[in-house]
């Protein structure tokens, strides 16, 4: 991706990569029905870790992190030390693309608005494996939240994320990839703009300053700030979902 490393630099100023809040990451947390005394747990696209940080306070696992943005991962384990859970999790500098784990390795797996770098169904397909039996799925994923969409977010997705459906599209993948479904909800609004889009126009306000006349940097902030725009037009259409689900079969 061009500008990539401008898009690092806005996400490194942010408490999170994505939309989501530790209220929500401890109600998905909260329904999964069995009650481990130290859940292996894999947080795929960790981020900064703010999830990771809260499974860690309320999952008394052990949790490999991945992401393969090596800065995340300094910032999550300096965080992770001032909280005093640094035991409790293992960075891992990898891209999700190139996971080499044993297959049935854990307990849980997590991912908070990353999963859909491996497409969602395929993303299913790979993380099943890597559950142990009966072993615990919980993704958020982007998706319609409405059944009619205008012609103007098609479009737009269409173009920025085909791989995009509905709630009930998206549930009949999980049944067909072997997974019971425990519990969706979907995020707020607020959790958007919280953590995520109004830091990062604080942050865009500052970095439009620093790289006046970079077209490759501009370039970047300019689409950010289109894709904050959009969602302020347009939020009732679209949304986080929240999937927690369990692995049936071997």
């Amino acid at each position: 991706m061009q500008g990539v490393k401008y898009l690092y630099e806005v996400c490194e100023a942010l408490p999170r990569s994505g939309p989501g809040g530790n209220e929500h990451t401890e109600r998905a947390f909260n329904a999964i029905p069995a009650r481990f005394q130290e859940p292996l747990i894999l947080d795929i696209g960790c981020g900064q870790g703010m999830q990771t940080i809260e499974l860690a306070k309320i999952s008394n696992g052990k949790i490999i992190a991945l992401d393969n943005h090596s800065a995340f991962l300094d910032m999550l384990m300096k965080k992770a030390k001032k909280e005093g859970v640094e035991k409790n999790i293992a960075p891992r500098n990898m891209s999700m693309l190139d996971m080499n784990f044993k297959d049935k390795s854990f307990d849980i797996i997590w991912s908070e608005g990353a999963l859909y770098i491996m497409g969602f169904q395929n993303g299913l397909k790979k993380t099943r494996f890597l559950l142990k039996d009966n072993g615990f799925l919980a993704i958020t994923q982007l998706v319609y939240t409405t059944s009619n969409p205008p012609d103007e977010v098609l479009e737009y997705f269409h173009k920025e994320y085909p791989d995009i459906k509905n709630i009930q599209e998206q549930i009949e993948i999980i049944k067909k990839e072997n997974f019971n479904l425990i519990l969706n909800f979907t995020l707020p609004k607020s959790v958007w703009f919280n953590n995520y889009y109004l830091p990062m126009e604080k942050e865009l306000y500052i970095l439009n300053k620093k790289y006046k006349g970079n077209k490759e940097a501009l370039s970047m902030f300019y689409a950010l700030q289109k894709e904050i725009d959009f969602y302020r037009k347009f939020s009732e259409f679209f949304g986080y979902e929240f999937f927690i689900m369990q692995k049936t079969g071997s």
